[in-house]
């Protein structure tokens, strides 16, 4: 297995271990059916990893299908408002990145792409578009009015924004261009935002908020510099940038540390 990949699939467990706690918490009510799911899929995964069995990987597909049923059934009577529409996307990029990651660990080649960049693709799909935009509808539990419907529109957004992205990787890089500078503005205004917020309390959710923020704000600016072409490519530990330093620092520090700041949280607390 090559050094790229490796760090492709640690980033991967990472994400299948925190999108799915996320998910618990705060769209499920702590389901223990949910949570005792979570662990069978994620042993299978293990499992199909290490004998290289990679068909077994489908499980995470009905594992994320199986919590947006549960979350549709819990709020089928609500289903129709801003809230719970925007609380679904969430649910459906984690389907997608499953797609994307049996395709990948399978070879499938789905869109032409080959396991590193199915992988890629798996990681966007969980990392910004199950957990930030999910995190982004958690948010906005902390705010009232205008700021409320702002962040739950804003889930809408980066809908779109994704789409663009996926559409303009392969044929149209100026759609491409517009989906990436869309999502490396809104994320650290939002994100600063809600840290703003909390500032006055300087208790735990600020300082993990703040974290988060000025981590986002350091890998968008990779992430922008690499689109424009503003910096040179350079690898770190044998691995480009773009996956050994963008990658680690969202998965495990900017996206974790806002997890956590709503996790402590009072304000939203009271309302999951």
């Amino acid at each position: 297995m090559t050094d790229e990949l490796s760090y492709l699939n640690f980033l991967l467990a990472v994400a299948l271990v925190l999108g799915p706690m996320m998910t618990r918490k705060f769209f499920l009510c702590n389901s223990r059916i949910y949570g005792f799911a979570h662990l069978i899929a994620f042993l299978v995964i293990a499992v199909g990893f290490t004998f290289s069995v990679h068909e077994l990987y489908l499980i995470w597909a009905f594992f994320c299908l199986f919590g947006f049923l549960i979350f549709l059934r819990n709020n089928f009577s609500d289903l129709f408002n801003l809230k719970k529409l925007a609380e679904c996307i969430p649910f459906v990029f984690s389907i997608i990145a499953s797609i994307w990651l049996f395709s990948g660990a399978n070879d499938l080649f789905l869109l032409g792409y080959n396991r590193e960049w199915s992988y890629y693709a798996a990681l966007h799909g969980n990392y910004l578009g199950w957990m930030l935009v999910g995190l982004f509808t958690i948010i906005s539990r902390a705010f009232w009015g205008r700021i409320n419907t702002l962040y739950l529109t804003c889930a809408f957004v980066f809908l779109l924004l994704f789409l663009l992205i996926a559409f303009g990787i392969d044929g149209v890089p100026y759609i491409k261009q517009i989906g990436t500078m869309g999502v490396v503005c809104m994320a650290p205004l939002l994100i600063g935002y809600y840290t703003f917020s909390l500032w006055q309390s300087r208790r735990a959710p600020f300082y993990f908020s703040a974290i988060s923020f000025i981590s986002i704000l350091f890998t968008l600016y990779l992430a922008a510099s690499n689109e424009l072409r503003f910096l040179p490519p350079f690898v770190f530990l044998d691995v480009p940038s773009m996956v050994s330093l963008h990658g680690l620092i969202n998965g495990l520090v900017a996206i974790p540390s806002l997890y956590l700041a709503s996790y402590f949280d009072g304000r939203i607390n009271e309302h999951t």
